[in-house]
Formats: C-alpha cells, structure tokens, sequence
C-alpha cells in the first residue's frame, strides 16, 4: 500500500489511544494525554527521520497528525520523509502506528520530479448553486494558496479547500493545468473538474450551447503530455443534487402527482431537508420515473454528487461520492428496473468509520492485527442473507462496507479466506452447498468493489463448526454466519 492509501485509508482520526507502541513498550494497555502523545510521537518520529538520513526535516505534532517541513533536496526525499514520519511509530497509518495522518510544507533545492505508483488526483467541484470544493493532492503550499484564490474568485461563495500537499506531481507543469481546468470548470453550470495524473476530465451540465461547445473544444485540444476529455450535458430533464446539507430536487416532471411522488421518495431517504425546484411539463419521453425509484432511494445517501436525467444525451448520470455497498446496490437496481435509457457512474468510493476499532491497541505482527480487526467486525456485525438463499440482503451494506475497509488496511502480502456456515436445520449436503455459496457471494461482492480476487479463497463448512445451540433460533441465527481467516499469501 502506497503511503498516500495509508493516510487517506485512516478511519479513525479521533482515537488518542496511542496504537503502534506495543512492541516497543511491552504492554497492550499504555494510555498517555494528548501533550504525552504528541511529545512521544514527535520524539520518535525525528529518530526515524535521522536514522534514515532525513535530518533536514522538522516535525511538529497536532494530536495524532505530523507537520514536515523543511528545506528537501528534491521531491523524492519530501515523499521519503513522509513515508518515514508516517510509519516512525508502528507501520504507520491507524492499525499499524500512532501516527494517523501526515501533512508536508516543504521547499526545494532540486527541481527533480519523481513520478509515484498511486495516482495523483485533483479534483475541483461546482454546484449548481456556484458553490467550489477543492478536494485531492496539490505540489506545494504556494500552488495551494493560487489555486483557492482562483477558485475564489469563481465562486460566490466561500471556496472548500480539502486539498492536502502531496509534492510528487507526474509534470512540471501540473498548476498551470489545474488552473485551466478550473477557468473550463467555469463555463458549466455545474460540474466537476478532475486531473487524475496526466488526464484532465471535465464534466458537467452547460445550460448555454457556446459555453458547451468552447469547453469542450479547449479540453479536447490540450497538448501532450496531457490529454483532455469533456463530457458535458445539456440542460437536464430532472436532476437531484447534494448541496451542503440539502438533497435539491430541480428540473420538470410530467405532472403534480410525479413531483410529489419525487419529492415522498427523496423525504423517504435523506438524512436533511429536501428543496422542492421542480415544475411540470408534459413530454412524450418513455416513462422515466421508473428510474428515479430506483435509483433516487440510493442516490440521497451519497455523502455528495448528484443524479440527472437527460433523456436526449446520457439518461440517467449518477456523480458523486459513496460508499461500496450503495454503489452496486444502485448498479444493480438500475440495471433490473430501468429499460430503454443509458445508464452511467463517475462516483468515488467513501471510506466509512469501523467504531468498532477505535482505541484498540493493535499486534506489530500485521497478520494478527488484521485477523483481529475482522473477527471485531464480524463478531458485532453479521452478513445477512435472504431465506435459504445466497442472495445478500440489502440490510447488510453497513457490514459489506465495513467488510470492505477492515480489507483496504491489511497489508497486500495477507489473503482472506471466507468461510460460510448455516444452521442445522436442512440436508447437510445442501447446507454444505449453501454455506459455500454465501462465501462465494461476498467474495464476488468484494471483488465488484475493487479487491483483487486473487487474494481471495472461498470455503463453506455448511452446519460442522456450530457455534451456538441450533436448539433455539437464536442459536441458529448466530449459526448462520460469514468469516474470514487472514493467511500470508504472496504472487
């Protein structure tokens, strides 16, 4: 895992119990204050650095987070010193260090840039409100600061900045880029704005056909090593979009009895209020409600993004930000229920948070500290299936989420097995056979959402390792359970 997975991989920023020190002090329950953590975690920190021969870097601790600044003779080194910082008390990261999460400042003497295994991304956010979210990985402080002013000024709104500094970018000429990518993002109404490496994507709705044309054109047109692609809608038939803590529900329907059934479904799923901008208007379009009941239940619990129809380009486009299991559940539901429009996603994967590893004190061994982490989730979380059947239940995304972050932390050299196991109740043969399948669909699961299939090994053990009465049902509901045992693997 790249040190940059490790910090975007943290789940839990809050946990001042000091994880990683196990080996070095003995003891698996060593509890210190935030001024105790912060001295300790800075004191170790600067040893790894001089022993790796980083001494030009400084570092200053806030919590659990680490500040590295200083003068680096070039960009390689700036990533050295923050791998070493991130990994000083542990293997770095929240399972396997105190350390939760590292920033850089740094300067250079050397103008070489290195080019690193995981992508660099930047992303810049329009609402259709005017509101600009900066999210992703930037050079330095300098091009940080150009790129909010800029954005400032685009916006009429106060600008988010999420942006970390990450200095290995793939080209010298990266904020240049960035800042044509933000001047295009200014010809839509909304949309986004995303370097991903050497490619620029733009994409989004421009209500005004010249504005569409010139951003496409200008994107389409940059010179290597770049390459540009824009996507970009006309006006939207219907469109639903996250804006701060609100689900806005925009665009036209085809009549009052449509808007207000919208409007129940969204009221149904948000967490927030919903702002109701719709109007009606008759259209000769084959029914498309039937799309916004599949997938508008899904789409208001994106953490962000939004969900359009366009009936005439794209259909239905779902952009944004969410969890694994919402994702292909909403593939799913969109590939069964919805005939005759397009279907298409550009969301990002959200990390969600495991409480139930916050403040435990993992093993230096990376084997036992995963094997843990999962038999804690599995042990409070269950993997519920429909009646005698291999189907995963939609009540179990919460656990397949978990599932899916506890996987992202353990080190690549470990592979999971999955182990599937029922109830007595039944032919034992085709409870064997059961058993197997269930691990089979959570290992497809798994593999939908990313995980490498090769690390994967599936068993069932049908009703042979009970670990309850299947005298009760409550027995037997604990019966019927998922696994995982973590093994070392290698290619």
């Amino acid at each position: 895992m790249n040190v940059y997975d490790t910090f975007l991989a943290c789940l839990s920023a809050p946990c001042l119990v000091l994880t990683g020190f196990i080996g070095a002090y003995g003891t698996s329950e060593y509890h210190l204050n935030v001024q105790q953590l912060e001295g300790l975690l800075t004191e170790t920190a600067i040893a790894r650095l001089d022993s790796a021969g980083l001494d030009w870097a400084k570092v200053r601790m806030d919590g659990q987070t680490a500040l590295v600044t200083g003068e680096a003779p070039s960009p390689a080194a700036a990533t050295a010193a923050l791998a070493s910082v991130s990994t000083a008390a542990g293997r770095g990261g929240w399972l396997y260090g105190g350390i939760t999460d590292v920033q850089g400042q740094f300067t250079y003497t050397d103008a070489e840039t290195v080019s690193e295994a995981a992508p660099y991304v930047w992303r810049a956010i329009k609402t259709a409100s005017g509101e600009l979210t900066l999210i992703g990985s930037v050079p330095d402080q300098s091009v940080q600061a150009g790129l909010l002013e800029s954005a400032a000024e685009l916006s009429t709104d106060a600008v988010q900045d999420r942006t970390g500094v990450r200095p290995d970018t793939p080209t010298e000429d990266w904020s240049q880029m960035a800042q044509f990518g933000l001047a295009k993002l200014d010809l839509l109404d909304s949309g986004e704005a995303r370097l991903h490496d050497l490619d620029l994507r733009l994409s989004g709705v421009a209500l005004q056909d010249s504005a569409r044309i010139q951003a496409i054109a200008e994107v389409s047109g940059v010179e290597a090593p770049w390459s540009g692609l824009a996507v970009i809608a006309g006006p939207s038939q219907w469109r639903a979009q996250h804006v701060s803590d609100t689900l806005i529900l925009s665009g036209t329907c085809e009549n009052a009895e449509q808007c207000a059934e919208i409007v129940s479904l969204a009221e149904q799923y948000f967490d927030g209020e919903v702002s109701n901008q719709m109007n009606t208007q008759a259209t000769e379009y084959a029914p498309w409600i039937q799309g916004v009941q599949a997938g508008l239940p899904h789409f208001a619990q994106f953490k962000s993004g939004q969900m359009r129809f366009d009936p005439e380009a794209e259909g239905f486009a779902f952009e944004g930000e969410a969890t694994s299991s919402q994702l292909q559940f909403l593939s799913a539901d969109m590939a069964e229920q919805v005939e005759g429009y397009p279907v298409s996603f550009e969301v990002d994967r959200q990390t969600i948070e495991v409480e139930e590893l916050i403040g435990i004190v993992p093993d230096e061994n990376p084997l036992i500290s995963c094997q843990r982490a999962f038999d804690l989730v599995m042990g409070a979380n269950q993997v519920v299936f429909e009646t005698g059947s291999a189907e995963i239940s939609r009540s179990s995304g919460l656990t397949l989420d978990k599932i899916m972050a506890v996987s992202s932390l353990c080190e690549q050299s470990l592979r999971f097995e999955i182990i599937g196991h029922t109830d007595s109740d039944g032919d034992p043969a085709a409870n064997l056979e059961l058993s197997r399948a269930r691990a089979q669909a959570v290992a497809n699961y798994m593999t939908r959402a990313g995980f490498d299939v090769a690390r994967l090994i599936v068993t069932g053990k049908g009703a042979s390792q009970s670990i309850a009465s299947n005298a009760q049902a409550e027995g037997r509901a604990s019966n019927r359970r998922i696994e995982f045992s973590v093994q070392e693997w290698s290619e």
